[in-house]
C-alpha cells in the first residue's frame, strides 16, 4: 500500500507517523474516492484498541495519511523477538483488537480486511492497537471478485474464494494471528501462497495444544471457534468471542495454570510416597514379628516333645 514514515508536526510539536500511498495507488482516482471515504469514518474512531488518524492529504500528486505515532512495535516485532507469547498476555491482545474491531462495525460498518500481528500495534503499557483500515470496506464501498489483497497467513477463506464478506472475516484473521502469537508460527505454512491459501481452503488446523500444550482448553476453544472454516460457525458477534475471551482470561487468575500442574503433581507424589513407605514398612515389619512368633512357636512345642 505504501511506505511509513516518522515524522513532526511543526504547528503542535509532536511526533506523528506518516504513510505516503504508492504513485499506482495514488493515481487511481476510484481507489481515492473510496480511501477518503472510509480515512474519514476511520478518523472518527476515537477509541483506545485504534490508532488515532489526524489528517489526510495530497501533496504532489502523492496522497498521504498522518496518524498518531505510537513509538512501539508491532505484534509481528513481538513474536519475532520472542517467537511465543504467554496466554494471558495473547487474551489481552485478542480482547483490545476485538473491541476495536467491534466499534470499527458499530460506528461505521467498517470491516477491516487486513488484520494479521503486523498491523497490531503494541503500546508502551501494552495496549494493543488496531492499525491501517487502508483495505476496510463500508457498506458503500463493498466490492467483491478481482485482486485479493492482504497477507495470505491470515485471510479467511471466505476471501480467497470471492464470496461476500463481513465482520466474521476480520474474526477469521484475529483467531490466526492470536494463534500464530501462542504457537509462534501460523496454523498453515508453505513454500507458495497459493499452497497457503489452498490450506486455508481445504486443511483443518491443528489444535492450539498441539504446539502450546499448557493454553487452557478455554482459550483453545474460544481461538479454533473464531478460526472456523465457515463463519456461520464462527461466533456470531464480537461481544459473544469477547465474552468468550473474557471468560478464558478469568479462568486463567482464579485456577491454577497447567504450567504448574507438574510441579504440584511431583509434590503430591514425594508426599504419597513418603506415606506409602511408612505404610510398607510398617506392613513388613508386622510380616516379620508374625513369622518370628511362628518359629518361636514351633521350636517352643519342638522343645516340649
Amino acid at each position: 500500500m505504501g511506505s511509513v514514515y516518522r515524522a513532526t508536526d511543526l504547528n503542535l510539536n509532536r511526533e506523528v507517523a506518516i504513510k505516503v500511498l504508492k504513485s499506482e495507488i495514488s493515481n487511481d482516482r476510484k481507489f481515492i474516492a473510496n480511501f477518503l471515504r472510509e480515512v474519514e469514518i476511520t478518523a472518527s474512531l476515537n477509541h483506545p484498541n485504534i490508532v488515532n488518524v489526524f489528517s489526510f492529504g495530497e501533496f504532489n500528486g502523492q496522497y498521504y495519511l498522518v496518524m498518531e505515532f505510537l513509538g512501539s512495535k508491532t505484534l509481528d516485532d513481538f513474536i519475532v523477538d520472542k517467537k511465543k507469547i504467554s496466554e494471558a498476555e495473547t487474551l489481552n491482545i485478542g480482547i483490545g483488537v476485538a473491541n476495536g474491531l467491534n466499534f470499527a462495525l458499530q460506528r461505521g460498518g467498517l470491516i477491516h480486511r487486513d488484520i494479521k500481528p503486523g498491523n497490531i500495534m503494541l503500546t508502551a503499557d501494552n495496549t494493543a492497537k488496531v492499525l491501517d483500515f487502508g483495505l476496510a470496506l463500508t457498506p458503500e464501498t463493498a466490492e467483491h471478485g478481482g485482486e485479493i489483497w492482504g497477507t495470505p497467513y491470515y485471510v479467511s477463506p471466505e476471501r480467497l474464494e470471492q464470496k461476500p464478506e463481513d465482520f466474521r472475516s476480520d474474526m477469521y484473521s484475529l483467531g490466526v494471528s492470536l494463534y500464530h502469537t501462542m504457537c509462534g508460527h501460523p496454523p498453515f505454512d508453505a513454500k507458495t501462497a497459493d499452497l497457503v491459501a489452498a490450506k486455508h481452503l481445504n486443511d483443518k488446523p491443528l489444535s492450539v495444544k498441539t504446539y502450546a500444550p499448557y493454553v487452557s482448553e478455554s482459550t483453545t476453544y474460544a481461538i479454533m471457534k473464531a478460526m472456523s472454516r465457515h463463519p456461520e460457525d464462527r461466533y456470531a458477534s464480537y461481544d459473544e468471542f469477547i465474552e468468550q475471551l473474557e471468560d478464558a482470561k478469568r479462568r486463567l487468575v482464579t485456577q491454577p495454570t497447567q504450567q504448574n500442574v507438574p510441579q504440584v503433581a511431583v509434590v503430591e507424589t514425594a508426599e504419597v510416597d513418603k506415606r506409602m513407605g511408612l505404610i510398607v514398612g510398617a506392613a513388613v515389619g508386622a510380616i516379620v514379628l508374625v513369622v518370628a512368633l511362628f518359629l518361636i512357636w514351633k521350636l517352643f512345642i519342638a522343645t516340649t516333645v
